[in-house]
C-alpha cells in the first residue's frame, strides 16, 4: 500500500466523520441561537414601538395641557370676538406640521367658538362619553373617539376659568393616527430582505385599533384577538401560533404592554410583532443547504488534498537543496519560499537568515575595506598634504597684501586660496569618515538644533534663490544626542540637497515623532535618485556629481548608526529625493 493511497483513506475516513459530526452540531446549535436572537429582537422591536407610541401620546397631552392655560384661551368668555383665538389656532395647526388635523375650542353651550378651519366656528360639538381617560399633571385628558375613516383619533381637554371656578369650555384636537402605522412600519433588524413582518396595536379589550401598512386593506381593524391574548403572559415575551387573517400561517409573536412614559402610565395597550416562522427561519434552511455543499466540498478537497500531499511532503527539501547547492556554486539565489510544516519551514527561514547575515556581512566586508583605504589615504595626506597646503595658504595670503598687485594677480591669489580650502576640507571629511569622534550623548531639542543648521546654510540657498520649507511636527522634539554631529549630519543633507535642485527650487525639513523615534525628512524637487543607486548613495567614493568626492553621505551614515540610528532615502512627493533619519529619542548604551 502507497503513501499516497494510505493518506487518501485516513484523511476522508478521519475528515468525512468529523465534518458530519460537527456540521450536525454546529447546524442544532446555530438553530437554537437564531430562534432565540429572533425571539429577543421580536420582543425588543415590540418594546421600542410600545414606547415611541406612549412617547407620542405623552407628548400630545403635553401640548393640550400646555394649550389649555395660554392666557387667550380666555377669550371664550367674549366668544373670540376679535379672533385672537382662531389666529392662535391656526399658528398651532400650521407650526405642529400637520400631526394636528383639527384644533377647535367649544364653550359650555357646546357652540364651536373658535377652530384652525373657519368654517366650522358657529357649528355645535355636543360632548359624549369619551372612549378613553386618563388623569396626567392635575389634567383630565380625554380620547374621545377614533375616527378610522378620516384616520383622526380626537383628543380633549376642559379650559380652566382662570378669574374664576369651573371650567369654560374643552379645547379639542384631532391626531393624524396614520402616524401610529407609520410608527408601527419600523422594519426588523435581522429580516431578510423582501421578506414581510406585521405590526399590530390591541387595546385593553384586545381589540386592533392599528396596524402596519402591509395589512391595510384586509379586515382586521377592530377585530378582537381573545385567544392570542391568553397566550400572553407578562409585560414582554415570545410566542409561536397561527394567524387567521394570515390563512392561519405559523406566526414568530414578539409583544409588549405599554409602560408609559414619565408620568403618564398608558392605556394597557400593547404591540404585537408578527413575522411568518416560515422566512424567520429561512437562514436556518439556507445553513443546512450551505452544509451540504460544504460535505461534498469536503470530500473533493480530501482526495484532491490527499494526493497532493505526499508530494508537498518531499518538494520543499528538495527545493532547500537546490538552493544550498546554487549558494556553495556562487550562483545569485532566491531563498525559496516554502509553505509547509513548522520544521521545514522554520529550516527554510534559517536558511534565508542565513544567506542576509553572510550577504550583509560581504557588504560590511567591502565598506570596511573601502574605510581601511580611506583612513590610510588620510593618514597620508594629513602629513604630505596638510602642510604644504598651510604654506601655499600663508602665501596665498601674504601675496593678497601686496599693495602693487595686479587684478589677475589678486584673482590668482584667490584661486590659491579657495582650492586650498577645498583641499583641506577634503583631508578633514577624509579623516573624519576614516576615524570619526565617539559622539557626547546630552539632552537637545532636535528643532532648535535644526533651526541653527538653517541659519547655516540660509546663504547659500539665498545664492541659490531656493526656499527652505520647514514642517517642524513632532511635538516632542527632545532626544539624546552629540549636537555637533546632528549640526553635521543636517549640513551635509541641506547642502547635498542645495547643489542638486535647479535654481529657484524648494527643499522641505520636516520632523515626526513617533512612540520611541523622532525621524528628521528632508525633501527636494530636484531629479531624485533611481533605485538602481539609492542602495549605493551610503558608500565610500560613490557620486553623481562630477566635482564631488562620496564622502559626505558615508560621514552622515557613520554618525546616524553611532546614534543607533537609522537612514535611508526614498522618492520625494516634491519629485525629487527625500532622505530620512530616525534617531532614538532616550540613547540606549551600547
Amino acid at each position: 500500500m502507497t503513501i499516497r493511497y494510505t493518506l487518501l483513506m485516513s484523511y476522508l475516513l478521519i475528515s468525512l466523520a468529523s465534518a458530519l459530526l460537527i456540521t450536525a452540531m454546529i447546524f442544532v446549535h446555530l438553530r437554537e441561537i437564531l430562534r432565540l436572537e429572533i425571539d429577543n429582537k421580536l420582543q425588543s422591536q415590540a418594546t421600542t414601538i410600545m414606547q415611541q407610541i406612549d412617547t407620542t401620546l405623552f407628548e400630545r397631552f403635553e401640548n393640550m395641557a400646555m394649550w389649555s392655560q395660554l392666557e387667550v384661551m380666555q377669550e371664550i368668555r367674549v366668544g373670540d370676538v376679535d379672533k385672537r383665538l382662531t389666529h392662535v389656532l391656526n399658528e398651532l395647526h400650521s407650526g405642529y406640521g400637520g400631526i394636528y388635523e383639527q384644533i377647535f375650542v367649544v364653550n359650555q353651550q357646546d357652540e364651536i367658538v373658535s377652530a384652525n378651519d373657519k368654517k366650522r366656528i358657529g357649528q355645535r360639538y355636543p360632548h359624549t362619553e369619551p372612549w378613553l381617560s386618563v388623569t396626567h399633571k392635575d389634567h383630565t385628558h380625554s380620547l374621545d373617539y377614533l375616527d378610522t375613516r378620516q384616520e383622526q383619533l380626537y383628543f380633549s381637554i376642559p379650559i380652566p376659568d382662570a378669574f374664576g371656578s369651573g371650567d369654560l369650555g374643552r379645547l379639542y384636537a384631532s391626531f393624524d393616527w396614520r402616524e401610529m402605522s407609520r410608527l408601527l412600519d419600523a422594519p426588523l433588524p435581522f429580516s431578510p430582505k423582501d421578506s414581510p413582518s406585521y405590526a399590530l396595536l390591541i387595546d385593553g379589550a384586545g381589540k386592533i385599533i392599528a396596524t402596519s401598512s402591509i395589512l391595510r386593506g384586509r379586515p382586521v381593524q377592530f377585530a378582537h384577538l381573545p385567544e392570542l391574548l391568553l397566550q400572553m403572559t407578562g409585560s414582554t415575551g415570545s410566542l409561536t401560533t397561527t394567524a387567521g387573517f394570515l390563512n392561519d400561517e405559523e406566526v414568530l409573536v414578539g409583544y409588549a404592554n405599554a409602560q408609559g412614559y414619565r408620568s403618564f402610565n398608558g392605556f394597557g395597550w400593547r404591540v404585537l410583532i408578527l413575522q411568518p416562522s416560515k422566512n424567520a427561519l429561512a437562514p436556518v434552511w439556507n445553513l443546512w443547504a450551505a452544509i451540504l455543499v460544504f460535505l461534498s466540498l469536503t470530500v473533493l478537497l480530501g482526495i484532491i488534498v490527499s494526493f497532493w500531499m505526499s508530494a508537498k511532503i518531499a518538494r520543499p527539501i528538495v527545493q532547500l537543496a537546490q538552493f544550498t547547492r546554487d549558494f556553495m556554486q556562487g550562483k545569485p539565489v532566491t531563498p525559496p519560499l516554502v509553505k509547509s510544516s513548522r520544521e521545514i519551514t522554520e529550516l527554510s527561514t534559517q536558511f534565508s537568515l542565513m544567506i542576509d547575515h553572510l550577504e550583509q556581512s560581504r557588504q560590511d566586508l567591502v565598506r570596511v575595506a573601502k574605510l581601511a583605504v580611506i583612513g590610510e589615504m588620510a593618514a597620508s595626506m594629513a602629513h604630505e598634504v596638510r602642510t604644504p597646503l598651510g604654506i601655499l595658504r600663508s602665501s596665498a595670503q601674504i601675496l593678497q597684501r601686496e599693495p602693487g598687485l595686479s587684478d589677475i594677480g589678486q584673482e590668482v591669489a584667490g584661486f590659491i586660496l579657495s582650492e586650498t580650502q577645498r583641499l583641506n576640507g577634503l583631508v578633514t571629511t577624509m579623516l573624519e569618515c576614516a576615524k570619526p569622534r565617539p559622539p557626547q550623548f546630552t539632552r537637545h531639542d532636535l528643532h532648535g538644533i535644526i533651526g541653527h543648521t538653517l541659519e547655516l546654510v540660509q546663504s547659500h540657498a539665498e545664492a541659490r534663490r531656493v526656499r527652505i520649507i520647514t514642517g517642524l511636527n513632532a511635538k516632542n522634539s527632545f532626544l539624546d544626542c552629540d549636537k555637533d554631529h546632528i549640526i553635521q549630519v543636517l549640513l551635509n543633507l541641506l547642502l547635498n540637497a542645495l547643489q542638486h535642485v535647479n535654481l529657484g527650487g524648494h527643499v522641505e525639513v520636516s520632523t515626526t515623532a513617533h512612540a520611541h523615534t523622532l525621524e528628521i525628512c528632508v525633501n527636494d524637487d530636484g531629479a531624485g535618485i533611481s533605485d538602481i543607486n539609492k542602495n549605493k548613495v551610503f558608500e565610500p567614493f560613490f557620486t553623481l556629481r562630477k566635482e564631488g568626492v562620496g564622502l559626505g553621505l558615508t560621514v552622515v551614515q557613520q554618525i546616524v548608526l553611532a546614534h543607533q540610528g537609522k537612514i535611508f532615502v526614498t522618492d520625494s512627493p516634491l519629485g525629487g529625493a527625500c532622505f530620512h533619519v530616525v534617531l532614538p529619542i532616550i540613547h540606549q548604551e551600547p
